[in-house]
């Protein structure tokens, strides 16, 4: 049985007047509608992804459709294209451990839309609404995170090490998954969770000296690089770059004593 060419399929829909009509809307930004078949849905959003080349957000009732859907999408378009945005497994202010897979998903569709990698096509987004309305950390907080370190530049270790702390990452004695640094002397450990290798980066007073690439499972080194991007490893970036405050101001005013000391 032969392959189905799947390029040619998708352009026989830039042969109906109705689909030229609707990317014609979506081109200048107007709202325009479509009655389509369930099962056609996954075809029309990758004809549309791939005619508007710009990033698509599709947003779907329940988290069961998202995943389906996200699924469906990858049979017309390229899988690295495709982004499931996964709803958070508890809110912030809920004693719930959260997963750090979905977290780390979570992280890396924001990161792919505020700041995508070079030469990376925009990235065709699949979230359900419970996942679409949680609260978001504003894009200029989130943009603002992102940073590139090159060698030759000139900075301080610690200024370095203390903006990755207050963009959410961990500190650890190794660097073995996303979101976490070290620091031995001059050598600082950084693992982006946009990257897919942790970097090793190594100091001349505060000059960087070099950026090496290395394996987080056995420490050993795969190749250097000239620049490295970091953002940042968490979503909850309000309060970390909060300015801070006397809590005494606030608690002073408020009766506190019917609370429950857990």
């Amino acid at each position: 049985m032969e392959s189905l060419d799947l390029s040619g399929l998708l352009d026989l829909a830039g042969e109906m007047p109705e689909y030229l009509e609707l990317t014609g809307a979506l081109r200048d930004n107007q709202a325009s509608t479509a009655e389509v078949l369930d099962a056609a849905k996954p075809y029309l959003v990758a004809a549309l992804y791939g005619a508007l080349a710009r990033p698509v957000v599709v947003v779907t009732a329940l988290p069961e459709g998202a995943r389906r859907f996200a699924e469906q999408l990858v049979a017309w378009c390229p899988a690295a294209d495709v982004r499931l945005f996964p709803e958070p497994d508890a809110l912030p202010y809920e004693r719930v451990a959260a997963d750090s897979s979905g977290e780390l998903d979570r992280i890396q569709v924001l990161s792919a839309l505020v700041s995508p990698a070079g030469g990376a096509p925009p990235p065709l987004v699949v979230v359900s609404v419970n996942g679409l309305v949680q609260r978001l950390p504003l894009w200029d907080d989130f943009a603002g995170c992102f940073h590139r370190i090159e060698v030759g530049m000139e900075i301080e270790p610690w200024q370095l090490f203390e903006r990755w702390q207050s963009s959410g990452y961990r500190v650890e004695s190794l660097v073995e998954v996303p979101g976490t640094v070290s620091r031995r002397g001059g050598i600082a450990d950084v693992f982006p969770p946009t990257s897919q290798l942790p970097a090793r980066i190594e100091f001349f007073g505060n000059t960087i000296d070099s950026i090496r690439l290395f394996d987080p499972a056995t420490q050993r080194s795969m190749g250097d690089v000239q620049s490295m991007d970091v953002g940042p490893a968490t979503e909850l970036l309000a309060p970390l770059r909060a300015e801070p405050f006397e809590l005494t101001a606030i608690v002073g005013s408020v009766d506190l004593s019917g609370c429950n000391p857990d």
